[in-house]
């Protein structure tokens, strides 16, 4: 769950460093979802963030960001399990 709090931390930092520069319009998807499995006792909670960053002045060059964290827990074993993933995309369009 620590994750979890990185990753919303990291996205209020970004929205409070994205008001500081000129106003832009941008669009940020954030998906939750959880998934529960009564067989294996195993429960799912995933996050994703995905942000266009910034485009050049024609649309031609873009960056976009991604976020995501999944976070497993299992009921027959103690524990849990944690993925977290950050990627970057940049297009370049002729």
């Amino acid at each position: 769950m620590r994750a979890l709090q990185y990753l919303l931390l990291l996205l209020v930092i970004s929205i409070g460093l994205a008001a500081s520069v000129p106003r832009q319009r941008r669009q940020i998807d954030l998906t939750v979802s959880a998934d529960h499995d009564d067989k294996d006792d195993e429960t799912e909670l995933a996050l994703e963030a995905i942000a266009g960053l910034w485009s050049s002045a024609d649309s031609r060059t873009k960056i976009d960001g991604s976020a995501s964290l999944v976070h497993r827990t299992h009921g027959t074993q103690s524990g849990s399990e944690q993925d977290f993933r950050v990627g970057v995309r940049i297009t370049f369009d002729k």
